[in-house]
C-alpha cells in the first residue's frame, strides 16, 4: 500500500512541474495590453491662457538698525550714586536712569543764588544814586563827572546782574546733569559703570537704540530691470511702501513701513545702490542685524500672460523651462517659455504662450508629450 500511495505522489509533482511552464509560456504570449488592460488618460487640470493685469512684486535682502543709536554719557564729573533701571528693559524718553552725587552742584547753585542777590541790591543802590544825582544835575548842583560816574556804576550794576544772572543758570545746568535720564524711548544696554565709581565728563554710562519703528538697509544692483522704477528711487517726499517677507508681528499682522532714502552715489565695491526704509516693529519682533527679506511692488503690468508656478518645469536643454499645452484632440505638447517676474497672481510669461492657448498647471510628472489627457477644471479635479 504504501508503494502504490508513493507513486500517486510522485505522477502528481511530475504533472504540476510540466502545466506551469506551459502556463507561463501562455501568459508571456499574451499582448502586454490584454495583460495590463487599457489605462485611461491622465486626469490633469487644464487653465485657458487669458491676459490680465498685475502687481510685479520683487525681494531684496536687507539688514536690520536701530531708528536710532544714543551712548548715554556723564556731562559733569562725580560719584556715581545709583543705578535706576533694569538692563535690557525699554524705557521711555525722560525716565531716570543715573543718580549721579548732586551736594557740590546744589553748593554750586546757592552760592550763585547768593552772588545774584548781592549783584541785584548794588544794581538797586545804583539806580537810586543814578536818580539823585540826576536830579541834582539838571538842577545845576550837582557836575558833569558825578552824573557820569553815577552813569557808570549804574551801568556796573547792570552788568554785574547779568553775569550772576548766567552763573546761576550753568550752576542749575550742572545740578541737572546729575540726574541722568533718557534721551529716547528704547532698550537698554548693559551698564559701562557701577555705581560708586568716579566718573568724569565724556564717559559712557549706557546705550539706548530705539527699535519700534526700526529701519532696514538693503541694496540692489545698478543693472537692476527695474532700476528706473519709482519704486527703487524713493525720497522723502515720494516714498515706497514695502513689507518684511516670512515674518510676521506676534498677533500674526505683516510688519509695514516706507522706504524714504536712495544713496546719491553707487557703492564701488559692490556695484549696487544703497536703500533705507523705516518699518513698524510690533512687539521688537524684529532686532538689530538681523537679515531679512523686503518686499515690495516694483512694477503693474497691463495684458500679461500669467501662470502658476506649478504649471512650470525643466526642459531636457540646459537652463530651459517647459510648459505642456493640450491641442484639440487632448494631446499634450511640450512648449519652451521665457519666464518673467513674479506677480500677486502668478508667473508672468515673456514668451512661448499666446491667448487661448490650453495649459496645464499642475501633475506634469502624469503627462507625456504626444499623449493624450483628461482636462479638468481646476476647481473640480483631483488627483487620482
Amino acid at each position: 500500500m504504501s508503494s502504490i500511495r508513493a507513486l500517486s505522489t510522485l505522477t502528481t509533482r511530475r504533472l504540476v512541474a510540466a502545466v506551469v511552464p506551459a502556463a507561463l509560456l501562455l501568459a508571456t504570449s499574451l499582448p502586454a495590453k490584454a495583460q495590463q488592460g487599457d489605462q485611461p488618460p491622465p486626469k490633469v487640470p487644464v487653465i485657458q491662457i487669458e491676459p490680465s493685469s498685475a502687481s510685479v512684486y520683487k525681494e531684496y535682502t536687507g539688514q536690520t538698525e536701530a531708528n536710532r543709536f544714543v551712548d548715554v554719557r556723564a556731562q559733569v564729573n562725580g560719584i556715581l550714586e545709583s543705578r535706576d533701571y533694569v538692563e535690557g528693559a525699554r524705557v521711555e524718553a525722560g525716565d531716570a536712569l543715573f543718580q549721579i552725587d548732586d551736594r557740590p552742584f546744589r553748593a554750586a547753585v546757592n552760592e550763585a543764588e547768593a552772588d545774584l542777590s548781592s549783584a541785584r541790591a548794588t544794581l538797586a543802590a545804583a539806580q537810586r544814586d543814578w536818580r539823585r544825582i540826576s536830579s541834582l544835575f539838571d538842577r545845576g548842583v550837582a557836575s558833569e563827572k558825578q552824573r557820569d560816574d553815577a552813569r557808570s556804576a549804574l551801568e556796573t550794576a547792570q552788568s554785574a546782574v547779568q553775569v550772576a544772572e548766567a552763573q546761576l543758570e550753568s550752576a542749575q545746568i550742572d545740578l541737572d546733569y546729575t540726574s541722568v535720564s533718557a534721551p529716547i524711548p528704547g532698550i537698554t544696554s548693559r551698564r559701562a559703570v557701577d555705581p560708586g565709581n568716579l566718573i568724569s565728563v565724556g564717559d559712557r554710562l549706557v546705550s539706548i537704540e530705539e527699535i519700534d519703528p526700526i529701519q532696514v538697509t538693503l541694496s540692489y544692483p545698478v543693472d537692476d530691470p527695474f532700476a528706473d522704477t519709482t519704486a527703487l528711487n524713493p525720497s522723502p517726499e515720494r516714498t515706497t511702501p514695502a513689507e518684511i517677507a516670512g515674518i510676521t508681528g506676534p498677533e500674526g499682522e505683516t510688519i509695514s513701513g516706507n522706504l524714504d532714502y536712495r544713496s546719491a552715489s553707487i557703492e564701488r565695491g559692490t556695484n549696487s545702490i544703497e536703500l533705507r526704509g523705516v518699518f513698524d516693529n510690533p512687539g521688537d519682533v524684529l532686532r538689530p542685524n538681523r537679515y531679512v527679506r523686503v518686499r515690495l511692488k516694483v512694477d503693474e503690468v497691463e495684458d500679461a500672460v500669467i501662470i502658476p508656478e506649478t504649471a512650470i518645469g525643466t526642459g531636457a536643454e540646459p537652463n530651459s523651462t517647459v510648459v505642456y499645452v493640450i491641442d484639440d484632440e487632448n494631446k499634450a505638447a511640450q512648449r519652451r517659455v521665457e519666464l518673467g517676474p513674479m506677480s500677486d497672481q502668478g508667473r508672468i510669461i515673456l514668451s512661448g504662450l499666446e491667448p487661448g492657448d490650453r495649459l496645464v498647471i499642475d501633475g506634469l510628472l502624469k503627462v507625456r508629450p504626444g499623449a493624450p489627457v483628461d482636462p479638468q477644471d481646476p476647481s473640480e479635479s483631483k488627483d487620482d
